[in-house]
């Protein structure tokens, strides 16, 4: 069976088809490419291949486009939730900076402030101490000062767990770095506790120069 015999079985209409016109009108369109190809009449083709061609590329840029500004909009929104997220972050980083500085004493005030929080402690905790050496200081970091001083007092177990309880979760910032006890022999219940107690000193406050809601704080 040739070619042109093919298609025309395979385009043949059923009897119970032929009254619809669409069916009709497609039957007659698919007749009319069968008398073409018997014909051999190729070429009458190539200006209809040409538009699909056309139709085909111009949806294909269409739809480059079309993914271009889509790609575009989800940067947008990525920069967007990227600015967020620093925005955030700076919070943060000023609610811990504006929490945290006022705990730390001004540099200025490095040669007195540790001994005179030492006599408001002890004072505060009914017990008697005795600075056993001058402060000293350590300037190698570049941002603070670290302060100590050596300390000895005289206390029960129990005057002195209340003092260290008190001591650590006070707002100022003072640390114990080192401590020693022994019981004394001659004082029955008392030790002999031998403390360093240390502070930091910020070389510069970070706060004033960088917020304008902090007390002396940039304009």
């Amino acid at each position: 069976m040739s070619a042109p015999e093919k298609i025309s079985n395979k385009f043949k209409m059923p009897d119970s088809l032929k009254s619809n016109k669409i069916l009709a009108s497609v039957q007659k369109g698919l007749n009319d490419i069968k008398l073409v190809l018997e014909e051999g009449n190729y070429k009458l083709f190539v200006k209809q291949a040409a538009v699909i061609v056309g139709i085909l590329l111009l949806y294909r840029w269409g739809n480059g486009k079309i993914q271009e500004q889509v790609s575009q909009v989800r940067g947008q929104i990525a920069a967007v939730e990227t600015q967020k997220d620093s925005e955030q972050e700076y919070l943060e980083n000023k609610r811990k900076l504006l929490d945290l500085e006022p705990r730390f004493p001004d540099v200025s005030a490095k040669n007195d402030w540790l001994l005179r929080q030492l006599v408001v402690v002890f004072r505060e905790a009914n017990l008697t101490h005795q600075v056993s050496a001058t402060q000293t200081e350590d300037t190698s970091n570049s941002s603070y000062t670290v302060a100590s001083v050596p300390v000895t007092v005289q206390a029960s177990f129990n005057d002195f767990g209340r003092f260290l309880a008190d001591f650590e979760s006070r707002k100022e910032y003072l640390r114990i770095s080192e401590l020693s006890l022994e019981k004394n022999t001659e004082s029955l219940g008392q030790n002999d506790i031998s403390l360093r107690i240390n502070t930091i000193f910020p070389k510069e406050k970070l706060a004033p120069t960088l917020f304008k809601d902090t007390p002396g704080g940039a304009k």
